[in-house]
């Protein structure tokens, strides 16, 4: 499951995608939502590839992602705005709470 969220951890929509494929396939999904573009983008290191920092770059948005272990050069990462990603793990955490959502 992936979720686009404001600032405060509030959900705009989500997208679900199988379990083998990759967390950044899901980006354009999340990024056709309607609402307005963000300043900085946070996400974890299974969004990082080269392309989707290229396309949030052209919309004028800062990607706040850390690099993968496994990457040969390593980007740079904002650690002070990344620490805000707290938010968005807690919202995913009362969603698991919820049993309906958790089993469905």
């Amino acid at each position: 499951m992936h979720a686009r969220c404001d600032n405060q951890g509030r959900p705009f929509g989500f997208a679900l995608s199988g379990g083998q494929v990759s967390d950044y396939k899901a980006t354009d999904t999340l990024m056709a939502f309607a609402v307005p573009n963000p300043k900085a983008m946070l996400a974890d290191r299974g969004y990082d590839s080269d392309w989707f920092r290229q396309d949030l770059l052209l919309r004028g948005i800062l990607p706040v992602i850390p690099s993968r272990k496994g990457r040969s050069v390593p980007q740079k990462t904002d650690w002070r705005r990344y620490r805000d990603r707290n938010r968005i793990e807690r919202m995913f955490n009362k969603l698991k709470q919820m049993r309906r959502i958790a089993t469905r």
